[in-house]
């Protein structure tokens, strides 16, 4: 009976979901092409570090587009799969969603939960924050930030505010969030080297309204830690990747989330 009751909760969900999906032409395409790899890489018995470094790579020179979600507050929030393309905290969710998923009902329900607290698809319920990935009890990974390091810093900071009645995102509140990061001249060879691929780094803001300024995710090329990323500079404008302790040149430091979920 309870099994019963479990699948109909699910065949409701994947209904609700499946009727607020925005699929941006071609990315059907995208979504059956990395399956078909994926179930490729996994008959090659494909190691997980494998498996992530060849769905991230599928994924470079995707053009970078900051404006594929709702924008505003007051316009019906929808659960938009745009494969074609993506910002930095956009690429990272359809990552995450794929490592889940052998299928597209599996990715609509896995992004759903991922991009919203509850999968609940408003604007308000939104993870806007990448700090909001570690928020429980629904965190999708774990910080390991201080973990990594004894240099990590704790910071407290109120995320949206960016002047005294101004937010950086209208219509949310203002959040009180304690932030660990690990300053950049404490990045040294030692500490990447603990880093694994899949681990997903955020690049600190100084900022007090902003947890962190950048996202991307960790890719290890033997003793080079390459930082795969959406990026949104006027020279690149695309995924690309760049050696972490490069692209931290000049930057205050990073925060460090592992994945919960294995691939």
């Amino acid at each position: 009976m309870l099994r019963l009751a479990t699948a109909a909760f699910i065949l409701l969900l994947a209904n609700f979901v499946k009727a607020e999906v925005v699929l941006a032409s071609g990315s059907y395409n995208i979504l059956t092409e990395v399956f078909n790899k994926q179930t490729e890489m996994q008959l090659h018995n494909a190691s997980q570090a494998e498996k992530i470094d060849a769905l991230t790579q599928y994924f470079l020179a995707t053009p970078y587009n900051k404006q594929t979600l709702n924008m505003s507050p007051l316009l019906a929030e929808e659960l938009v799969i745009n494969l074609k393309e993506m910002d930095c905290m956009t690429f990272i969710e359809y990552i995450e969603a794929f490592k889940r998923s052998k299928n597209y009902e599996q990715f609509v329900l896995n992004l759903t939960n991922i991009r919203y607290i509850n999968q609940n698809i408003t604007f308000k319920h939104r993870r806007h924050f990448f700090s909001d990935w570690a928020q429980e009890p629904e965190a999708i990974v774990a910080d390991i930030t201080s973990e990594i390091s004894s240099h990590a810093v704790k910071v407290n900071k109120q995320l949206n505010l960016k002047y005294h009645d101004q937010r950086y995102i209208s219509g949310l509140p203002i959040k009180n969030r304690s932030i660990n990061y690990i300053p950049a001249k404490y990045v040294d060879d030692d500490l990447l080297l603990r880093l694994k691929t899949g681990d997903y780094i955020g690049i600190y803001s100084g900022n007090n309204g902003l947890d962190v300024s950048h996202v991307g995710v960790v890719i290890r090329k033997g003793k080079k830690t390459i930082f795969r990323n959406a990026s949104s500079l006027r020279r690149n404008f695309q995924v690309i990747d760049i050696e972490l302790n490069i692209y931290l040149k000049g930057k205050a430091g990073i925060v460090i989330f592992r994945p919960k979920s294995d691939y």
